[in-house]
């Protein structure tokens, strides 16, 4: 499935486990979601997206980086008994997520500590308060991160979500979080680009490195520095297939053309140029410029162009969607081309 669905399924679980804990019912009747996908595709933002979407907390903890004895909470000694301390990481009070995340690269007793808390949401006598969800995340065996077999008995406690990489979803992510137009104008024109697990490979291409490039974009390296720079983070097929579209992109005469004179800006024919200006000009649409914007994209004869260039602004600038010219735009067709 793709992340925007992985998205619904967990929000839709977190709003029933609230429901639950108002009601006071037992905690077998909470789900917790696991999301499973290779290393890059986004399993953590998403998770803290949600957090942000209900305006709560997101408590990360990564149980591969504790003893199984700090995660139960160490012994301590009261009137001579033995009791545990609680967890630092177990909140009482309040409401969020504790978003286990890399569960599967922790070691198995490490696991087995997990399962108590998915199942009973509690660590020995340490309860998690009713205000607060679990999600989990993590790689498969099959994706060499460390990873180790599941226990059974914890596979059964969890709801499993297999998370494919989605362009669609990507792009969003990237363009609302200013991720520069070479990469995003790249990977709609080469979407087979945008993930290829590589177990034998240092660097192969997924969202997460992609975003890690656009970074690197801006270090203002020289053009074989770049390169090399780029190929460490996405590998060398992925970097040579960037490199001739940044030759590209680079060479437009004047990004913002379209958005001065949309009527007499030239429509390029081949298609690694047109979306490298389509992916220049959304990003770079604000309110003053936005009809401009609009009337350029309506020269364009073919609409998946369009469609590419308004998802990208709109992800970029909220305000595009209160705009009369993109109003228009939409009843006059385009609707079906982005919603």
């Amino acid at each position: 499935m793709n992340l925007s669905t992985a998205r619904e399924i967990v929000l839709a679980s977190i709003k029933s486990n609230q429901a639950i804990a108002a009601k006071g019912a037992r905690s077998s009747q909470y789900v917790t979601p696991m999301l499973w996908g290779v290393a890059g595709t986004g399993k953590t933002s998403a998770v803290e997206q949600i957090a942000e979407h209900l305006d709560m907390e997101c408590r990360v903890v990564i149980f591969a980086q504790y003893d199984a004895g700090e995660l139960a909470g160490f012994p301590i000694l009261k009137d001579g008994k033995m009791f545990r301390a609680r967890p630092a990481y177990l909140p009482l009070e309040g409401e969020g997520i504790l978003f286990c995340d890399e569960l599967p690269q922790a070691p198995v007793a490490n696991q087995n500590v997990a399962a108590q808390l998915v199942n009973e949401r509690r660590i020995g006598e340490h309860k998690l308060g009713d205000g607060w969800s679990i999600v989990c995340a993590g790689n498969d065996l099959s994706h060499r991160a460390g990873t180790n077999a599941m226990p059974t008995h914890l596979k059964d406690r969890l709801l499993h979500l297999e998370i494919e990489p989605n362009l669609d979803d990507a792009l969003h992510y990237m363009n609302a979080h200013g991720v520069r137009p070479e990469v995003t104008g790249f990977l709609r024109f080469k979407p087979d680009q945008l993930s290829k697990f590589d177990k034998d490979a240092k660097a192969c291409p997924s969202p997460r490195s992609w975003e890690k490039v656009s970074g690197i974009l801006n270090w203002g390296l020289d053009e074989g520095a770049e390169m090399e720079a780029i190929m460490g983070q996405v590998g060398l097929g992925a970097a040579s297939d960037f490199k001739a579209f940044l030759s590209v992109y680079r060479e437009l005469p004047d990004p913002e053309l379209p958005l001065k004179d949309p009527v007499n800006a030239p429509i390029p024919q081949d298609p690694s140029v047109m979306y490298a200006v389509c992916a220049g000009i959304a990003y770079r649409v604000n309110k003053t410029n936005s009809a401009n914007f609009m009337a350029y994209l309506k020269r364009i004869p073919q609409q998946e162009f369009s469609a590419f260039a308004v998802k990208s602004a709109m992800s970029r600038y909220e305000g595009l969607k209160k705009e009369p010219a993109l109003r228009d735009w939409i009843l006059s067709g385009g609707a079906e081309l982005v919603l």
